[in-house]
């Protein structure tokens, strides 16, 4: 079986280098497709846990499926090295992986360029809501407040907290899944304080969530 087909016993190597061409090409070929696979998901959870955008869910599920939508059409023109004989059906999960791993890598650099060194601030914002997870022990729970997290804006989004702020807080329990209308109609039950970072292009970012002092929420 010659160089690169696909094949059994099994896969071929998709990371061997081609003796009839130059390797030096090859390798950073393989260094940058090592950095978009292990380096996309890894650097897109620092930002996850770190320098998280406060935006709403929708936003985010909606930049992110299009930005896959986008690197998957855009593998058919930088990508298309495949092993003589690779499966359409596996050349499609490459390509989906590909559109995955590069959305995580983006998201990932501009988060931490964004957060990273910038000052935080705190603001008082209203929660009208708060849920658990539903995990069968507590502590493996993430609790959620429904806050209205931008000045002026009637909008609500969930963001995680403490179990320490969740537990004080005394506003009315939501379900899971409980439609956005909804929660945004909902009054004002109680404030927490955010501390929030100021984004280098000009999208905060949530540090942590905190409990407000009595002349605060007042």
């Amino acid at each position: 079986m010659n160089y690169g087909e696909w094949g059994r016993p099994g896969l071929r190597n998709l990371f061997r280098l081609d003796p009839s061409k130059p390797y030096w090409p090859q390798i950073l070929s393989i260094i940058g497709q090592f950095a978009i696979i292990f380096g996309g998901p890894s650097i897109a959870l620092v930002t996850i846990a770190h320098y998280p955008f406060l935006i709403q869910d929708r936003t985010l599920y909606i930049g992110g499926l299009s930005s896959i939508g986008f690197w998957f059409l855009a593998s058919f023109v930088v990508a298309n090295d495949f092993p003589r004989g690779t499966p359409q059906s596996v050349k499609l999960i490459f390509r989906a992986g590909y559109g995955l791993c590069m959305t995580g890598l983006l998201l990932g650099l501009s988060g931490i360029a964004n957060g990273y060194g910038m000052p935080l601030i705190s603001r008082t914002a209203a929660v009208v809501s708060k849920r658990p997870t539903l995990q069968r022990d507590p502590s493996a729970r993430t609790y959620y407040v429904a806050t209205r997290a931008w000045s002026g804006s009637q909008t609500v989004v969930e963001l995680g907290a403490p179990r320490e702020v969740y537990d004080n807080l005394n506003v009315p329990i939501t379900a899971y899944e409980t439609p956005q209308t909804m929660l945004d109609a909902m009054p004002d039950a109680g404030h927490v304080r955010l501390i929030l970072g100021q984004g280098r292009f000009g999208l905060e970012w949530l540090k942590r969530i905190e409990l407000t002092r009595p002349k605060e929420s007042g």
